[in-house]
Order: C-alpha cells, then structure tokens, then sequence
C-alpha cells in the first residue's frame, strides 16, 4: 500500500474514535442524569434515559452499556411494578378506610333515627314515624347491611300495623257513633255496609277491639230492620183494610185501623205516610159524622111525622127544630 492510500484510513479511524469518544460522553452525561433521578426515585425517567443510552450505544456496539442498561430497565420495570402495587394497595386501603367511615356514619345516623322512630311510635306519631322511615330509607340505600335492612323493614311493618290499627280503632269508634243516628232514621242499607266492611277489616288485621260491640250492634242493626219492615208491611195491610172498610162505610172501624196506622207510622217516622192517613182519618171521621147526622136526620123526621099525625103539632116541630141544629151543626164543624 502506497503512502498516499494509508493517509485516508488514518483519518477514518481518527474521525470514528472522534464520534466514539462523542457518543461515550452523551452516554455518561445521560448515565450522571440517569443515577440522579434513579437515586430521587424518579424511576421513569431513569427508564427513559436508558432506552436512550441503549439507542446510542447500539451504532456503536457499546455491550458494556448495553448490557449494563438493559439490567438497569429490567430493575426499574421490576421497582415501578412494585411501586405500582403498593399504590393499588394503598388506594384500596384507603378506599376501604372511606368506605367504613362512611359506612359507621350511616350506622350513626340510623341509630339516631331509631331513638327518633321508637319516640314516635310510642307517641302515637305516625306521621313522624313514616317521615323517619323515608329518612331510613335514603341511608339504607347506601349501605349495603343486612342486618340493618332487616331491622328498618320490621320496623316499617311495625309502623304499617300500628297505622292501619289507629285508623281503623278511629273507623270503628265513628260507625259506633253513627249507627245510632243511621238507626234512628231507619238508613239501615248505609249502616249495615259500614258494618260490614270495618268488622271484616278488623278481623282480617287481628284487631279484636270494638270487635264484639260492633258486631252486636250489626245483630241489634239486622233485628231493628227486620222490625221497621215488619212495621213497613204492617202498614201496607192495614191501609187495604182500610180502603175495604171505606167503601163498605164502616167508618168506625176504618177510624180505628187509620189510628192504628197512624202509630205504626209515628213509630218509623214515615212523614208521608202521616200526613197522607192524617188526612184520610179526618175524612173518614167527616163521613162517620155525616152518616150519623143522616141516620139522626132520619129517625128524627120519622119520630116528628108521626108526632104530626098525633096531632101533636108543638112535638113536631121540637123535632123538626133538633134536625135544622144538628144540620147547621155538622155545616159549621166541616
């Protein structure tokens, strides 16, 4: 090889221990930043600088650092998996530790609202006690507890109970109160439903209050109907009587069955009824008068025409006077 061949070469190694010599101090100013991150625990740039270390040592087939960075990833990646763990496992624990903080404040609150229910219940307070429930309701919705569920349910049908029975015991005091009105006016339709229906609620929810006073009065209530209708067709006979006695002008009799009418009437206090036979009975004491005054009118004429044949003209005419009275009479009384 010539002189003038061997010069090229020379300066072709000289400028590749140049780029070496370059590349090498680009690797140790990254290897100083790389342990300075790596000792603050900043291990993702720690990585970072490795992989850049492992790209500019490859062109040069640097195995040392090659080598020496990829132990270096293969650490890191194992301390930020680690890192990584224990941060899940902090989370969790954290969030475990909110969890049963917010958990024991719920519990808190219910058992507040417990004293708060049990002093409403006692009270009688229904409305508190279903205010509370909804209360109970919107925290138990938080927390998942069996136990706790289980509790404020039986203490919802607890409190449905405890209302139904109030309401009801009030129902059945006001039919009671009722009953006696209803029957006093003979609405037994109204009062017997009213009857039904609180008697079968109270046996269908347990509740033997007021129980045996409503269904004797719901016996009392069928008995006093059975005699109002009784009553009803009573009336019914005795007016056909009547009208039967009218047309054979038995007038004494149909007075006396109208009167008996009238009583029956009175008794269930059948206004129309009164007033109708009311009238009928002065009708019929009208026409007893007038067929007595006819008969009187009669037996007088005959006793004053016979006085007249007697010749006994004074007679006569007291009889014949005693009829005009009895007539002007009966007119002035109609």
């Amino acid at each position: 090889m010539t002189e003038d061949q061997s010069e090229p070469v020379e300066e072709v190694k000289e400028k590749e221990e140049k780029r070496k010599i370059r590349i090498v101090e680009q690797i140790d100013n990254r290897l100083a930043i790389q342990g300075q991150a790596y000792i603050k625990g900043q291990l993702k740039e720690a990585l970072s600088l490795a992989y850049e270390i492992i790209e500019l040592a490859k062109p040069e087939d640097l195995k040392s650092f090659i080598r020496e960075q990829e132990d270096l990833i293969a650490r890191i990646k194992k301390l930020l998996k680690e890192k990584e763990e224990k941060e899940r496992e902090r989370l969790r624990a954290e969030q475990e530790r909110q969890r049963l903080e917010k958990m024991n404040k719920l519990k808190d609150e219910l058992n507040q609202l417990e004293y708060s229910f049990n002093a409403g219940f006692l009270a009688q307070d229904y409305e508190k006690t279903e205010e509370t429930l909804d209360k109970a309701k919107n925290l138990l919705s938080q927390l998942d507890d069996s136990d706790y569920a289980k509790k404020w349910l039986d203490f919802e049908h607890k409190h449905l109970k405890a209302k139904v029975r109030k309401e009801l015991m009030a129902d059945a005091q006001e039919i009671i109160e009722q009953s006696i009105k209803l029957k006093e006016k003979f609405l037994f339709d109204d009062i017997k439903l009213k009857l039904s229906s609180i008697i079968t609620k109270l046996k269908e929810n347990e509740i033997s209050d007021y129980l045996q006073e409503l269904e004797y009065i719901q016996n009392d209530i069928l008995n006093a109907e059975k005699a109002y209708l009784d009553k009803v067709n009573k009336i019914e006979d005795i007016n056909q009587e009547i009208k039967a006695l009218q047309k054979d002008k038995k007038y004494e009799l149909a007075i006396s069955k109208c009167e008996e009418l009238l009583k029956f009437a009175e008794s269930i206090n059948k206004t129309d009824i009164i007033e109708e036979n009311s009238k009928l009975l002065m009708k019929l004491q009208k026409d007893h008068s007038f067929e007595e005054l006819k008969e009187l009118v009669k037996k007088l004429n005959n006793e004053g025409l016979l006085l007249l044949r007697k010749g006994d003209i004074k007679s006569s005419l007291e009889k014949f006077k005693t009829i005009k009275g009895s007539i002007n009479f009966f007119l002035e009384e109609s």
